[in-house]
């Protein structure tokens, strides 16, 4: 998922009206402007909504059916048992994310949760979006992040990549404790960051994985592994 600060403004356009702006290296291709651009959803976002899209490239097409009876089972339940050091967010973590799954199954629609850190109270959530891997966040979801502290968030990912850049430095951005991604796999990622890191870095290192033979998953795990030795940023498989 994507996540920075936009404008409320949206502009839709074709493909063939930015190909002359980008560049390629390997199979990756990136943006030579400074606006963000989702393929799946044919949108250009720019200048104060938050805005959230799922980091997947144009070309991968993946399943996105969610296994319902192995999302309802005790061995997915036990990645959340001790995801954290409070029984009660632990609980919420799960129901959040069981639900959401089952919710968006067949989908790329994204479900995102707001829980509060000493309570396990679920705050906010968005469970209504209808733009492709994408949450947009309204102004009172953006008020009661600026005035509550220790938020864990937990929202799906329905191409079962980790976590983008951009959910590490919205991390960081907002305050939030930590944060965890339901991939629609099964897999589930945390992660939390102190420290903005640029989207051109992020981009240059998973080109520099796609080139030496990593598929874009792999290749976008090599990457956080690699930033995690060098920023504030934590990242880890919850299993």
């Amino acid at each position: 998922m994507r996540l920075r600060w936009l404008s409320s403004s949206w502009y839709k356009i074709g493909k063939t009206n930015i190909e002359n702006r980008l560049s390629k290296i390997g199979s990756l291709f990136l943006f030579c402007v400074t606006v963000d651009f989702s393929w799946e959803s044919g949108i250009i976002k720019a200048g104060s909504g938050f805005v959230a899209l799922e980091n997947q490239r144009y070309g991968r097409n993946k399943n996105t059916l969610v296994n319902k009876t192995y999302i309802g089972g005790g061995e997915y339940k036990r990645k959340y048992d001790n995801a954290t050091d409070n029984p009660e967010v632990n609980k919420s973590l799960y129901d959040c994310a069981k639900k959401a799954l089952k919710h968006r199954s067949g989908t790329e629609l994204e479900d995102m949760y707001w829980i509060d850190g000493n309570t396990g109270e679920i705050l906010l959530e968005v469970t209504d979006s209808t733009v492709k891997r994408a949450i947009v966040y309204s102004d009172k979801i953006k008020n009661t992040v600026r005035k509550k502290d220790n938020i864990v968030t937990l929202h799906t990912h329905p191409s079962s990549m980790p976590p983008s850049i951009e959910d590490f430095n919205s991390c960081c951005a907002n305050g939030y404790k930590i944060g965890y991604v339901a991939c629609h796999n099964g897999r589930v990622f945390e992660y939390s960051s102190k420290q903005i890191i640029g989207e051109r870095l992020y981009n240059l290192s998973i080109a520099k994985f796609v080139k030496k033979g990593f598929l874009e998953f792999d290749a976008q795990v090599k990457t956080l592994e690699e930033l995690q030795k060098n920023f504030l940023i934590h990242f880890r498989e919850v299993t």
